[in-house]
């Protein structure tokens, strides 16, 4: 019996990582960018009616991208980092740079107080998502297009 309950909390803990009743984590599953370029990820906290997240408690949003991307603020960003602070669903925009091409991981860990009319709960949530960085497109040679029969004819009427 006891070992159904460790199963039951690892459920529920598991649930909340993906988002859970009231609440849910908005982040691209992928972002495309060139090499050497910077691009924005947007995350969003999205909530149902009659929940709200808790103002007096710290919401803290930590990333740790691995080495190929970077984010361009802090690693560590809380509600005042927010697009709108006092927005009851905060939003997020995260400027990220890239270096060379392949595919890069950033780990996010969000935890904040998600409240109903009488109680709060803690929510952790953790997500990975990807940086695809494509190897930056290389400009045409500069004689491309050109065609060498002109040159070649008036060449051959100088003589």
């Amino acid at each position: 019996m006891r070992w159904l309950v460790l199963v039951a909390i690892a459920l529920a803990a598991r649930a909340d990582a993906q988002g859970g009743p009231g609440w849910d984590l908005k982040v691209p599953e992928r972002l495309e960018l060139p090499a050497g370029s910077t691009g924005t990820l947007p995350i969003s906290i999205a909530i149902d009616r009659g929940q709200t997240i808790s103002k007096d408690a710290a919401l803290i949003l930590d990333l740790a991208p691995e080495p190929g991307v970077s984010v361009k603020r802090r690693h560590r960003l809380g509600r005042a980092d927010a697009v709108d602070p006092d927005d009851e669903m905060p939003r997020f925009t995260v400027p990220v740079g890239t270096q060379g091409a392949g595919d890069y991981t950033i780990k996010l860990h969000l935890r904040f107080w998600l409240c109903g009319t009488r109680v709060c709960r803690p929510i952790d949530a953790r997500r990975t998502f990807t940086v695809s960085v494509t190897a930056p497109a290389t400009p045409p040679p500069a004689d491309a297009g050109v065609d060498a029969a002109p040159a070649d004819a008036a060449r051959k009427r100088g003589r």
